[in-house]
């Protein structure tokens, strides 16, 4: 990526109820870079922010928000694929709503079963899912739709039932939770997450969600709803760029920095 320039885009410091200790091992530091909506004519500009992205030595993961593709055929899948597999971190693939359209041959269990060779079978199986690091438990929630075509995102009753029943198994844990659709207001309703409000429903039976990170509003915008702290990272097409997050709940910390 050329003419690259980094923004110290927003420093949140919050605090909980217990009091943590300056444990610099405990910090946590990853990648989001969203809505890449690859296809043929526009990966080289992947292919350049991934060299750039390998250059970093202290990522601990890179995760790929979703709308990895520009339109759900084999074709752009390929691309993708194909420079996903070069980044040299962990790497974590969500799903969008224009990754997946059964009518196009591209269902979920297709998409992550490519997904899952590109990456050397390191990758989960399923579109929901939970990995750790360094005490912080990550959940990868879905919410895209493969049977038509939506630009709005839904998490259905049988996630939201997933959800309840990982949040009380990690009750005593920090959980953020990475997902493509935002819970926050979109400026259109053209892309508003649906029933946001039964998410909400889960959420506040539990205590232990600090932050949900998410993309496909194409804006930038960090607020705090409640005890969460909701990250929304814009579209890679705009301008190639992507969120380096830190997190440290020993210190009671989460950093944002917007990469351009």
């Amino acid at each position: 990526m050329k003419n690259i320039f980094k923004i110290l885009f927003l420093i949140f410091l919050f605090f909980f109820t217990q009091t943590g200790n300056a444990a610099f091992s405990k910090e946590v530091k990853f990648i989001f870079i969203t809505d890449t909506n690859i296809n043929p004519q526009n990966a080289y500009k992947l292919q350049d922010t991934i060299k750039e992205i390998n250059s970093y030595k202290d990522i601990d993961f890179v995760v790929f928000g979703g709308n990895n593709i520009q339109k759900a055929n084999v074709e752009n899948l390929n691309y993708f694929l194909y420079l996903a597999k070069r980044v040299k971190k962990k790497t974590i693939v969500l799903l969008g709503n224009q990754d997946v359209f059964s009518t196009s041959g591209i269902t979920k269990d297709y998409y992550l079963k490519r997904v899952r060779k590109a990456l050397l079978y390191r990758h989960p199986k399923k579109s929901n899912f939970v990995f750790k690091k360094k005490d912080i438990v990550f959940v990868v929630m879905d919410g895209s739709k493969q049977y038509f075509k939506s630009a709005n995102g839904y998490y259905t009753k049988d996630e939201l039932i997933w959800l309840d029943k990982t949040l009380k198994k990690y009750e005593n844990k920090n959980v953020v939770i990475l997902q493509h659709f935002p819970l926050i207001e979109a400026n259109s309703e053209w892309v508003q997450t649906a029933g946001i409000e039964n998410y909400y429903n889960v959420l506040k039976n539990h205590h232990n969600v600090k932050a949900i990170v998410s993309g496909h509003y194409n804006f930038n915008k960090e607020i705090k709803l409640g005890n969460i702290y909701n990250i929304v990272v814009e579209n890679y097409t705009k301008a190639q760029g992507y969120k380096i997050i830190q997190i440290d709940f020993d210190r009671n910390f989460i950093g944002t920095y917007l990469v351009k």
